[in-house]
């Protein structure tokens, strides 16, 4: 990514257009009026209207037409309290396994050192075993591959996550209405139906002995994990009886072979499990981070294609209504959390396919973000002060992506553009599902490392770490008004702004009128308009 020195500005020339800014920055309201709780969020993110001076360097023709990014750093409209993650999906960063090159697997790992802030990985599957295959064995002791991705985060600085799922085989059943459940054969355990069931009522004591031994083995040196998530997506959760979530707090039926109890009734009894483990080896309760729902928010490319519409309706698509009810069920009849996780895509759910452009798309995320913030915190606890993650987040559009060497640029644009709105927002993390992408339809942030010459950084890795680095957490956010474009996005600190052409042409801007930065197509670029490098 580039990086371009300011020239300095004709200081005189700004003196009548300041009162004119203040005036502009001080209208806004100190504390932003969110839409009711089952209302949609205003998309649209209005900055204070300001009118660019007239700087050195920028002749009369070209300030006839020029796009103009004006910053006002006496108008602060937010502070930043994003930083960077990955979900480890695979073995990509282990050099022992399969056919990875060790060459390309430290190349990577150098990558991620100090600019990954937190790495999360599953506690099975996605790559790992069950560590508890045999129910007659009293414990589970399968910990050798879990062991090593919680050694590579350590290796390369980053805080470990342990994303609490999947479960054996033996634990779980798939849910049929009030009948017992369809029970899983260990033939199952990487099968479809696995995926789709949840701990058998009756076997929840077994599953909190194996959260506990989770807990036991890494909240302690050398891995000191701190923070949690709890299930993927309401796997299992699903009743078709009812056509919604299973999210109460509900035991369900433990005399027997059942899969009836609730989402919140499991996570709480995690939660609790969780405290006292770390109550038991002297570790202060407070410094367990647990988060929840993990629900996949669902868009449906129209109203009337969805069963449960919400009224939260963009041009992107509707959220389903039922995604919504879980997390405000779930904020209201939580034991605690230190965290609100979900996930999402750019992608409608009924086709697939983008209802319109991506980078209009992207900022579902933001939105998501805006909505939980809008819940009354006296009905909801933890609406407007708990930290909000993305365990997932797909905002690379399948159907945009042909193979072809713009895919990088592409893909950096779109993804630059979309964080950058959840910034704004009051996002914290995002979780990158796979550092090295899926192969097929999204890059990730370098190739993989399972051949020679790989681990190498893509686009987006350098405009993620400059999120980090330059807009990251206490990084105090100013108004970036854009004149003369809708092409261009602009991020701005007191120092330094992150510029995103959206387009497939390329783009001349000028900062505050003094600072000219050509951006080539889909081009991702961070100018320190202080002079700073």
């Amino acid at each position: 990514m580039n990086t371009q020195n300011k020239r300095i500005p004709g200081f005189l020339a700004c003196l009548p257009l300041f009162f004119v800014l203040f005036v502009s920055c001080s209208s806004i309201p100190s504390q932003v009026q969110f839409p009711a709780s089952n209302a949609s969020p205003d998309a649209k993110n209005s900055n204070p209207s300001s009118v660019p001076c007239k700087k050195d360097g920028m002749s009369e023709g070209e300030e006839s037409n020029a796009i103009v990014v004006t910053i006002d750093p006496s108008c602060q409209i937010g502070e930043s309290h994003f930083t960077t993650g990955i979900t480890q999906t695979d073995n990509s960063l282990l050099s022992s396994w399969g056919s990875n090159d060790l060459e390309a697997v430290n190349q990577a790992k150098a990558l991620a050192k100090g600019n990954i802030a937190f790495q999360n990985t599953h506690i099975m599957g996605w790559g790992l075993p069950d560590p508890w295959p045999n129910p007659s064995d009293p414990e589970p002791t399968n910990w050798s591959l879990l062991d090593q991705r919680l050694q590579t985060m350590v290796e390369t600085g980053s805080t470990p996550v342990l994303t609490l799922c999947e479960a054996p085989w033996w634990m779980k059943g798939r849910n049929v209405g009030r009948k017992p459940a369809q029970t899983l054969t260990a033939a199952d355990e990487w099968s479809t139906i696995a995926y789709e069931s949840r701990i058998l009522d009756n076997k929840m004591g077994s599953w909190l002995h194996l959260v506990q031994r989770v807990a036991e083995r890494y909240m302690v040196p050398p891995y000191n994990v701190r923070y949690f998530q709890v299930w993927n997506e309401m796997k299992g959760y699903y009743d078709p009886a009812i056509n919604n979530f299973d999210y109460t707090t509900s035991s369900g039926n433990p005399n027997g072979s059942y899969a009836n109890h609730g989402y919140t009734y499991m996570y709480n009894q995690v939660y609790n499990t969780l405290l006292q483990v770390a109550k038991a080896h002297g570790i202060d309760p407070k410094t367990i981070n647990i988060g929840g729902p993990y629900i996949f928010m669902d868009t449906w490319s129209t109203p009337k294609h969805a069963s449960d519409p919400s009224r939260f309706s963009k041009v992107y698509g509707t959220i389903d209504q039922r995604s919504l009810d879980v997390i405000q069920y779930w904020l209201q009849h939580k034991d605690g959390a230190g965290f609100i996780t979900i996930d999402g895509s750019v992608e409608n759910r009924d086709t697939g396919l983008l209802a319109t452009d991506p980078f209009t798309a992207g900022g579902v995320f933001a939105d998501l973000v805006t909505w939980i913030r809008s819940l009354d915190p006296t009905l909801y606890p933890g609406s407007t002060t708990l930290p909000i993650w993305m365990a997932e987040w797909f905002a690379a559009p399948r159907q945009y992506l042909s193979g072809g060497p713009a895919d990088a640029a592409f893909d950096n644009a779109v993804k630059a553009s979309t964080t950058m709105k959840f910034i704004k927002a009051g996002g914290s993390v995002a979780l990158s599902w796979g550092a090295s992408g899926d192969g097929s339809t999204d890059l990730g942030l370098w190739t993989s490392p399972s051949y020679p010459g790989g681990g190498q950084a893509h686009p987006w890795f350098y405009t993620l770490k400059s999120l980090k680095n330059d807009f990251g957490s206490g990084e105090k956010l100013y108004s970036a008004d854009i004149t003369g474009s809708s092409g261009v996005e602009a991020l701005a600190t007191q120092s330094h702004v992150m510029l995103v052409n959206k387009s497939t042409t390329t783009l001349v801007v000028w900062i505050n009128g003094s600072i000219k930065v050509s951006l080539a197509p889909h081009e991702v670029k961070v100018v320190s308009y202080e002079g700073k490098e």
